[in-house]
Protein backbone atom coordinates (compact mmCIF):
# COMPACT_ATOMS: atom_id res chain seq x y z
CA UNK A 1 0.00 0.00 0.00
CA UNK A 2 2.76 2.58 0.68
CA UNK A 3 3.80 2.39 -3.00
CA UNK A 4 0.28 3.16 -4.19
CA UNK A 5 -0.04 5.92 -1.62
CA UNK A 6 3.27 7.43 -2.74
CA UNK A 7 2.12 7.41 -6.37
CA UNK A 8 -1.14 9.09 -5.39
CA UNK A 9 0.70 11.77 -3.42
CA UNK A 10 3.07 12.36 -6.34
CA UNK A 11 0.15 12.78 -8.73
CA UNK A 12 -1.58 15.21 -6.39
CA UNK A 13 1.64 17.18 -5.92
CA UNK A 14 2.06 17.50 -9.70
CA UNK A 15 -1.54 18.63 -10.06
CA UNK A 16 -1.23 21.37 -7.48
CA UNK A 17 2.10 22.46 -8.95
CA UNK A 18 0.45 22.81 -12.35
CA UNK A 19 -2.47 24.77 -10.90
CA UNK A 20 -0.05 27.09 -9.11
CA UNK A 21 1.88 27.68 -12.32
CA UNK A 22 -1.32 28.70 -14.10
CA UNK A 23 -1.75 31.42 -11.47
CA UNK A 24 1.84 32.45 -10.81
CA UNK A 25 3.45 32.44 -14.27
CA UNK A 26 2.78 34.92 -17.02
CA UNK A 27 1.42 33.31 -20.20
CA UNK A 28 4.33 33.60 -22.60
CA UNK A 29 4.98 31.37 -25.62
CA UNK A 30 7.37 29.13 -23.68
CA UNK A 31 4.77 28.37 -20.98
CA UNK A 32 2.09 27.55 -23.55
CA UNK A 33 4.48 25.22 -25.37
CA UNK A 34 5.34 23.46 -22.13
CA UNK A 35 1.70 23.14 -21.14
CA UNK A 36 0.81 21.66 -24.50
CA UNK A 37 3.73 19.23 -24.78
CA UNK A 38 4.43 18.17 -21.22
CA UNK A 39 2.24 19.29 -18.37
CA UNK A 40 -1.27 18.81 -19.71
CA UNK A 41 -0.65 15.39 -21.33
CA UNK A 42 0.79 14.25 -17.98
CA UNK A 43 -2.53 15.13 -16.36
CA UNK A 44 -4.24 12.27 -18.23
CA UNK A 45 -6.14 14.31 -20.77
CA UNK A 46 -8.94 12.29 -22.29
CA UNK A 47 -8.93 9.54 -19.64
CA UNK A 48 -12.65 8.98 -18.93
CA UNK A 49 -11.84 7.69 -15.45
CA UNK A 50 -10.10 10.94 -14.50
CA UNK A 51 -12.68 13.30 -12.90
CA UNK A 52 -10.89 16.38 -14.21
CA UNK A 53 -10.28 15.08 -17.73
CA UNK A 54 -12.86 17.34 -19.38
CA UNK A 55 -11.60 20.38 -17.48
CA UNK A 56 -7.99 19.67 -18.45
CA UNK A 57 -8.99 19.10 -22.06
CA UNK A 58 -10.65 22.53 -22.17
CA UNK A 59 -7.44 24.12 -20.93
CA UNK A 60 -5.49 22.14 -23.52
CA UNK A 61 -7.78 23.22 -26.34
CA UNK A 62 -7.41 26.85 -25.29
CA UNK A 63 -3.62 26.47 -25.17
CA UNK A 64 -3.51 25.02 -28.67
CA UNK A 65 -5.74 27.79 -30.00
CA UNK A 66 -3.52 30.52 -28.52
CA UNK A 67 -0.11 29.10 -29.44
CA UNK A 68 1.63 30.99 -32.21
CA UNK A 69 -0.95 33.78 -32.20
CA UNK A 70 0.62 37.08 -31.12
CA UNK A 71 -2.72 38.80 -30.56
CA UNK A 72 -3.99 35.88 -28.49
CA UNK A 73 -0.84 35.99 -26.34
CA UNK A 74 -1.29 39.70 -25.79
CA UNK A 75 -4.88 39.11 -24.71
CA UNK A 76 -3.70 36.42 -22.28
CA UNK A 77 -1.19 38.84 -20.76
CA UNK A 78 -3.91 41.41 -20.16
CA UNK A 79 -6.29 38.82 -18.72
CA UNK A 80 -3.59 37.38 -16.48
CA UNK A 81 -2.87 40.80 -14.99
CA UNK A 82 -6.56 41.48 -14.41
CA UNK A 83 -7.21 38.15 -12.71
CA UNK A 84 -4.13 37.44 -10.62
CA UNK A 85 -2.13 40.61 -9.93
CA UNK A 86 -4.54 42.00 -7.38
CA UNK A 87 -4.33 45.47 -8.90
CA UNK A 88 -7.40 45.42 -11.14
CA UNK A 89 -9.99 48.01 -10.15
CA UNK A 90 -12.98 46.52 -11.89
CA UNK A 91 -15.63 45.33 -9.47
CA UNK A 92 -16.13 42.05 -11.32
CA UNK A 93 -12.52 40.94 -10.75
CA UNK A 94 -12.00 39.89 -7.12
CA UNK A 95 -8.49 40.16 -5.71
CA UNK A 96 -6.71 36.77 -5.47
CA UNK A 97 -6.19 36.82 -1.70
CA UNK A 98 -7.97 34.78 0.96
CA UNK A 99 -8.21 37.71 3.37
CA UNK A 100 -9.91 39.86 0.73
CA UNK A 101 -12.37 37.09 -0.08
CA UNK A 102 -13.25 36.35 3.55
CA UNK A 103 -12.62 39.65 5.32
CA UNK A 104 -12.75 42.27 2.57
CA UNK A 105 -9.25 43.50 3.47
CA UNK A 106 -5.63 42.79 2.70
CA UNK A 107 -3.35 41.22 5.31
CA UNK A 108 -6.18 40.18 7.59
CA UNK A 109 -6.52 37.38 10.12
CA UNK A 110 -6.66 34.88 7.26
CA UNK A 111 -3.25 36.00 6.07
CA UNK A 112 -1.77 35.47 9.52
CA UNK A 113 -3.34 32.02 9.79
CA UNK A 114 -2.08 30.97 6.36
CA UNK A 115 1.43 32.14 7.18
CA UNK A 116 1.30 30.16 10.43
CA UNK A 117 0.23 27.04 8.54
CA UNK A 118 3.24 27.39 6.24
CA UNK A 119 5.58 27.89 9.16
CA UNK A 120 4.20 24.92 11.11
CA UNK A 121 4.76 22.74 8.05
CA UNK A 122 8.39 23.85 7.89
CA UNK A 123 8.08 26.13 4.86
CA UNK A 124 8.78 29.78 4.31
CA UNK A 125 6.60 31.60 1.80
CA UNK A 126 5.89 29.06 -0.98
CA UNK A 127 5.65 31.82 -3.60
CA UNK A 128 7.40 34.93 -2.25
CA UNK A 129 7.06 36.86 -5.50
CA UNK A 130 3.26 36.59 -5.38
CA UNK A 131 2.94 39.12 -2.58
CA UNK A 132 0.93 38.37 0.57
CA UNK A 133 1.15 34.69 1.59
CA UNK A 134 -2.58 34.10 1.14
CA UNK A 135 -2.36 34.69 -2.63
CA UNK A 136 -4.17 31.96 -4.57
CA UNK A 137 -0.97 30.78 -6.25
CA UNK A 138 0.92 30.56 -2.97
CA UNK A 139 -1.80 28.44 -1.34
CA UNK A 140 -1.88 26.06 -4.30
CA UNK A 141 1.90 25.74 -4.26
CA UNK A 142 1.88 25.02 -0.52
CA UNK A 143 -0.40 22.05 -1.08
CA UNK A 144 1.90 20.81 -3.85
CA UNK A 145 4.82 20.93 -1.44
CA UNK A 146 2.80 19.22 1.30
CA UNK A 147 1.81 16.40 -1.05
CA UNK A 148 5.45 16.02 -2.06
CA UNK A 149 6.44 15.64 1.59
CA UNK A 150 3.68 13.07 1.98
CA UNK A 151 5.07 11.17 -1.01
CA UNK A 152 8.57 11.12 0.47
CA UNK A 153 7.23 9.81 3.79
CA UNK A 154 5.41 6.95 2.04
CA UNK A 155 8.53 6.14 0.06
CA UNK A 156 10.56 6.02 3.28
CA UNK A 157 8.02 3.67 4.85
CA UNK A 158 7.13 6.24 7.53
CA UNK A 159 3.38 5.73 7.54
CA UNK A 160 2.83 7.89 10.63
CA UNK A 161 4.59 10.87 9.07
CA UNK A 162 2.71 10.37 5.79
CA UNK A 163 -0.62 10.26 7.63
CA UNK A 164 0.39 13.46 9.41
CA UNK A 165 0.91 15.18 6.07
CA UNK A 166 -2.47 13.98 4.83
CA UNK A 167 -4.10 15.44 7.93
CA UNK A 168 -2.21 18.71 7.37
CA UNK A 169 -3.51 18.79 3.79
CA UNK A 170 -7.07 18.19 5.01
CA UNK A 171 -6.77 20.97 7.57
CA UNK A 172 -5.44 23.46 5.03
CA UNK A 173 -8.12 22.58 2.51
CA UNK A 174 -10.95 22.89 5.03
CA UNK A 175 -9.69 25.94 6.89
CA UNK A 176 -8.32 27.88 3.95
CA UNK A 177 -8.52 26.81 0.31
CA UNK A 178 -12.09 25.51 0.25
CA UNK A 179 -13.31 28.41 2.34
CA UNK A 180 -12.85 30.74 -0.61
CA UNK A 181 -11.32 29.27 -3.76
CA UNK A 182 -14.33 27.48 -5.34
CA UNK A 183 -16.48 30.62 -5.09
CA UNK A 184 -13.56 32.83 -6.11
CA UNK A 185 -12.97 30.70 -9.21
CA UNK A 186 -16.66 30.91 -10.13
CA UNK A 187 -16.33 34.69 -10.09
CA UNK A 188 -13.12 34.55 -12.11
CA UNK A 189 -14.76 32.26 -14.68
CA UNK A 190 -17.30 35.00 -15.32
CA UNK A 191 -14.71 37.78 -15.23
CA UNK A 192 -12.11 36.12 -17.50
CA UNK A 193 -12.00 37.48 -21.03
CA UNK A 194 -10.06 34.65 -22.70
CA UNK A 195 -10.97 30.98 -23.18
CA UNK A 196 -7.67 29.91 -21.63
CA UNK A 197 -8.22 31.61 -18.30
CA UNK A 198 -11.91 30.76 -18.19
CA UNK A 199 -10.89 27.11 -18.50
CA UNK A 200 -7.92 27.47 -16.14
CA UNK A 201 -9.82 28.99 -13.22
CA UNK A 202 -12.66 26.52 -13.67
CA UNK A 203 -10.10 23.71 -13.47
CA UNK A 204 -8.60 25.17 -10.28
CA UNK A 205 -11.94 25.37 -8.51
CA UNK A 206 -12.96 21.87 -9.51
CA UNK A 207 -9.57 20.35 -8.71
CA UNK A 208 -9.64 21.59 -5.13
CA UNK A 209 -13.05 19.99 -4.55
CA UNK A 210 -11.97 16.72 -6.15
CA UNK A 211 -8.82 16.65 -4.06
CA UNK A 212 -10.84 17.02 -0.86
CA UNK A 213 -12.66 13.83 -1.81
CA UNK A 214 -9.32 12.11 -2.38
CA UNK A 215 -8.06 13.31 0.99
CA UNK A 216 -11.14 11.93 2.71
CA UNK A 217 -10.43 8.51 1.20
CA UNK A 218 -6.79 8.73 2.24
CA UNK A 219 -7.77 9.58 5.80
CA UNK A 220 -10.06 6.54 5.91
CA UNK A 221 -7.27 4.33 4.61
CA UNK A 222 -4.64 5.64 7.00
CA UNK A 223 -6.99 5.22 9.96
CA UNK A 224 -7.34 1.46 9.37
Amino acid sequence: MPTAMAESAARRSRTYWLLARLVLERPDAALLTELDSTLLPAAEVGDPTEPLADDVERVGAAVRAARGDAKALEALEVDYTRLFSGVAKRRNVPAPFESVALESRLMGDSTVAVEAAYREAGFNAPAPDAGPPDHLGAELRFLSLACYQEMEAWQAGDCAAAAGWVERERSFLDEHLLAWVPQHCKCLTQAAETPFYRAAVSLIGRACLVDREDVALLLDQTAT
